[in-house]
């Protein structure tokens, strides 16, 4: 049950919070810290029905009651949650909460407010909920989440109690990723994206990521040995993948991945590559370039999502950086 992988990622933390309940000393408004796949959204859901289970046994909501399977399925009319569409939390969510804030509970005293990804709201959206968060009303309990504090704006940070949430060991992580279905080979690689077993779960839909993978490498074989056709790639292989722009940044950090690996196998390093399963091709590809070039060539691929991030179309990003490392893999009357 996802609300008790809290317990699984997190045990200290969720004890510690079991023990605060216990004592009724629950504060009314939290910022959860932690990167992503460290089970944030998990402890929110297992506070949540802590606060609204029928049946709490030993500290725990049983997960099973009419008022835990409503808050794991969304529907509970008394838990409010915000998420960002796209790069920021939108004016329109913000006028929602506020008004919510004002209301009452609809079946009780208890009311719940769940705001994910809070370094996305807006300054503006941020200082219009300060009151609020700093005086909610009985009964009214708030909960940011955040994979970084310091986006978060420190007057937001002063009203709550913050809560930090370690990072996953790789042994915890790889149990997560094996548990949502990654395939043995695909982990090493997914493992440089994310420690998020839920977000590799939904990559994994239609075979997308496997077939991001292949793409991106059949893309790099071309652009290492300097073949135009690479440039070509981009549009007939990587473009089709990214419809979405979560896609295109995945596209592009799967470059940066499999550069960062070329670079570390030139150098002799055999030990962390993501792309192991690709690790003897891997060396005969690099090897076959000066070091000075592989170096190059990955230093470029850091730079490209910057320049998703100013709103540049994929295409554009993915068939500039290809050009510009086909010039420094193969310079004009270089060898």
């Amino acid at each position: 049950m996802v609300a008790f992988q809290a317990e699984l990622l997190q045990p200290q933390l969720l004890a510690r919070m079991q023990r605060v309940i216990a004592q009724g000393e629950l504060a009314h408004a939290y910022l959860l810290v932690g990167p992503s796949g460290s089970g944030k959204l998990a402890l929110a859901q297992w506070l949540t029905m802590r606060l609204f289970c029928e049946h709490v046994v030993a500290g725990q909501p049983d997960g099973t009651c009419p008022e835990c399977q409503r808050i794991l399925s969304g529907n509970h009319p008394d838990v409010v949650i915000a998420q960002a569409e796209g790069r920021q939390i939108k004016v329109d969510q913000v006028r929602h909460l506020k008004a919510e804030f004002t209301k009452t509970g609809m079946e009780g005293q208890t009311k719940m407010f769940i705001i994910e990804a809070a370094e996305k709201l807006t300054v503006s959206a941020a200082n219009s909920l300060l009151k609020f968060i700093e005086e909610p009303g009985p009964g009214i309990y708030i909960l940011l989440l955040t994979t970084n504090k310091n986006a978060v704006l420190p007057t937001i940070q002063s009203r709550t109690q913050v809560l930090e949430l370690l990072p996953l060991s790789t042994e915890a992580v790889q149990a997560n990723l094996q548990a949502a279905g990654v395939p043995p080979y695909l982990q090493p690689v997914m493992l440089g994206l994310t420690t998020d077993a839920q977000l590799a779960q939904a990559w994994l839909a239609d075979d997308w990521f496997q077939k991001a993978v292949a793409a991106v490498w059949q893309w790099f074989k071309a652009a290492s040995q300097g073949q135009a056709l690479a440039f070509v790639q981009v549009a007939t292989d990587l473009v089709p993948l990214a419809n979405e722009r979560q896609q295109a940044q995945v596209l592009l950090d799967l470059m940066t991945l499999l550069w960062r690996d070329a670079l570390l196998v030139k150098n002799g390093v055999q030990a962390g590559l993501h792309f192991q399963q690709w690790a003897a091709e891997l060396t005969t590809q690099s090897q076959a370039l000066p070091a000075a070039r592989v170096l190059a060539a990955s230093e470029l691929t850091l730079e490209c999502r910057k320049l998703l991030d100013q709103n540049l179309n994929f295409q554009t990003v993915a068939e500039q950086l290809t050009l510009r490392q086909l010039a420094v893999i193969k310079p004009e009357g270089g060898r």
